[in-house]
Parts: C-alpha cells; sequence; structure tokens
C-alpha cells in the first residue's frame, strides 16, 4: 500500500500542468516462460501527460494491480498458495488519427514488477513493454482504448502479454473554442463616408469593418490569396510540396509587383490531433511559407506570421476533403 500511495503521489507531482487524461482499465494477463503463474485478471489506473511534439503524443504513468495470482506446478497445477502482482510502469505514446473519432496508438515503457510472493521463476523484476492501442472518442471528454502489450522481464526476459479495455477522461485543457460564425456583410449605408479608411465609399463598401492597412479590392473588401485550393499540407505536415511552391510564387509576385504591400500569413489546421499541438503547427506551416518567400526576394520585413490552429476551418472536420481544405495558409496584405 505504501508503494501504491506514493506512486501516486509522484503522478499528482508530474502531471500538475494543464492537458492530461486519466484511464480506469481492466483486462487480463496471460504469463509465458517459466514464470508459473496461471493466467490472472488486472484492473489499473493511468495518469497522461498531453504533449504538443510531432513525435510523441504523451507521457503516461500507469499501475496494475493482480490481486491473488495462483502458483502452478511443472505439471500447470496449483501449488496451493498465490501471490499479490503490482505493476508501475512509464510509457511514451505516439498517436496516429484514422479518423476524429477513431485512432491507433503505439507504446514504449518500462516499469517495476513487485510480488508479495516468490515462486518458480517468476520474482521481483523491472522490465520492458511495448504495444498497441485503439482509441474511440465517444464524446469530447471520454473515450474508450482497447490496447495489447507485451511485458518482457529484464532477468529472464520472460513475456507476459496483457489485454485491457480502459475507460479515458481527459483534463485540464482549455476546451476546443467552436468557430465563431462569419458575420454576414452588413448592405451599403446610405451615408456616404469611408468609416474603415479603405477608400472605399461606404456606399460601396462591401465588406465594411475591414483591418486597418488592409489591401482591397474596388467592393471594399480585403484581397487574399488562399494557399489551399489545388495544394495543400498533408496532415501533421509543415513540408511544403513543388505545387504549394508554385502557390507562394503567385504571393510573391504580388508583393514584387507593388512594393508598398506587406504580407500577413495566416496558418491552419484541420481538427485532428490536440488543440495545443495544432496551434504550434499551424505557426510552423506559416513560418515555412515566409521561409520560401524570403527565398524569392521578399524582404523578411515585409512578413508577418500567425498560427490559428483549428479554430478558422473554411471546411467541415468530418471528411477527407474537408480535412485537407482547412490545412492552409492564407495571405492577406497590408499597407
Amino acid at each position: 500500500m505504501k508503494k501504491i500511495l506514493l506512486a501516486l503521489c509522484a503522478a499528482s507531482a508530474l502531471f500538475a500542468n494543464n492537458g492530461y487524461e486519466f484511464t480506469i482499465v481492466g483486462g487480463y494477463a496471460h504469463p509465458e516462460g517459466t514464470q508459473g503463474i496461471d493466467d490472472q485478471k488486472i484492473m489499473g489506473l493511468r495518469l497522461g501527460k498531453n504533449l504538443d511534439l510531432s513525435w510523441l503524443s504523451q507521457v503516461e504513468l500507469g499501475f496494475d494491480y493482480t490481486p491473488k495470482a495462483t502458483f502452478e506446478d511443472r505439471n500447470g497445477k496449483s501449488v496451493g498458495y498465490d501471490t499479490n502482482i503490482a505493476r508501475y510502469y512509464l510509457n511514451l505514446v505516439k498517436d496516429f488519427a484514422i479518423t476524429d473519432a477513431i485512432s491507433l496508438y503505439g507504446l514504449v515503457g518500462a516499469g517495476y514488477q513487485d510480488l508479495s510472493k516468490e515462486a518458480n521463476d517468476a520474482n521481483d523484476d523491472g522490465f520492458g513493454q511495448a504495444g498497441l492501442g485503439l482509441k474511440f472518442k465517444v464524446v469530447d471528454n471520454f473515450a474508450l482504448k482497447l490496447e495489447a502489450r507485451d511485458a518482457i522481464a529484464f532477468k529472464d526476459g520472460a513475456n507476459t502479454f496483457l489485454y485491457t479495455l480502459g475507460f479515458a477522461s481527459g483534463f485540464g485543457g482549455s476546451a476546443k473554442a467552436e468557430p465563431t460564425a462569419q458575420a454576414p456583410a452588413v448592405a451599403p449605408t446610405s451615408v456616404d463616408g469611408d468609416d474603415d479608411n479603405d477608400k472605399v465609399l461606404n456606399s460601396k463598401d462591401q465588406c465594411p469593418g475591414t483591418p486597418a492597412g488592409a489591401i482591397v479590392d474596388e467592393n471594399g473588401c480585403e484581397k487574399v490569396i488562399r494557399l489551399s485550393l489545388s495544394a495543400n499540407f498533408e496532415s501533421d505536415s509543415a513540408t511544403l510540396s513543388p505545387e504549394y511552391i508554385a502557390k507562394i510564387d503567385e504571393v510573391a509576385k504580388v508583393l514584387v509587383q507593388n512594393s508598398e504591400y506587406k504580407v500577413l500569413l495566416e496558418g491552419h489546421t484541420d481538427a485532428t490531433g490536440s488543440e495545443e499541438y495544432n496551434q504550434k503547427l499551424s505557426e510552423r506551416r506559416a513560418q515555412a511559407v515566409a521561409a520560401e518567400l524570403i527565398k524569392m526576394g521578399v524582404s523578411k520585413d515585409r512578413i508577418k506570421t500567425v498560427g490559428y490552429g483549428e479554430l478558422s476551418p473554411i471546411a467541415t472536420n468530418k471528411t477527407k476533403e474537408g480535412r485537407a481544405q482547412n490545412r492552409r495558409v492564407d495571405a492577406k496584405f497590408r499597407n
């Protein structure tokens, strides 16, 4: 019990920051080799810290417990006494989205197995483990996790296969904001003037309220080149394809032909993955386009970048095509 309390205290300290996942698991363990222990039921708890790294989705601290696992003799018969088994471990987890609700994940980790009694070749020992899992998001903060792991003992290399069903809840992360609906265009006012200072009279301005310094067309609407119509980013990537570079050249030509213009590059993602990771990814995409413009001869001081993560979609995130359109960079011009 003392070791369990120490593990929980360590978990509280390690995962005190926002954005984590708590999972209750139940399942089945199948020891192999010369351990001489019957198949056993397991129950456990896990606490995972969500990360926004491209190569790592989560760091997870776990505890599994089996009460009264029965020892066997060489003939597979019970020897008449049993042991309690506690496993403590730390995993690195990488999640691969399949759809908005379903993902496949892999894990690697290491831990320690503690037996209340030892017999045969079963004893206290460290172990390494690897596994695969399938995660199904039921609602935003609740998911089911089906998982298989292979725990390999350090001393004798004995395998224990563990199969679990988990009930996971997310806590501490900021709620995903719903995209704000774009305000409808306001009908031109009958009183002439230029309230938004875009050099288009109110009576002709179809997009009143444009940002200060924005370059607008004859209707008062901001000029935007959207780099996603025929070439867009792959999922979880900020790499520019040759087709995408051709689109960026359109932006460079506008800037070269209009030396007084500056450009604001707005990066966007689809809704796959965590909001925190998508924010960083959108920033990297905008910066990748900026770097390409600089190679094309545009001065660095004429370029500004910003990331909006997944919060400004232009299409549904429920289809493959829609998600592809949302992985984009918008170029907006300024004086």
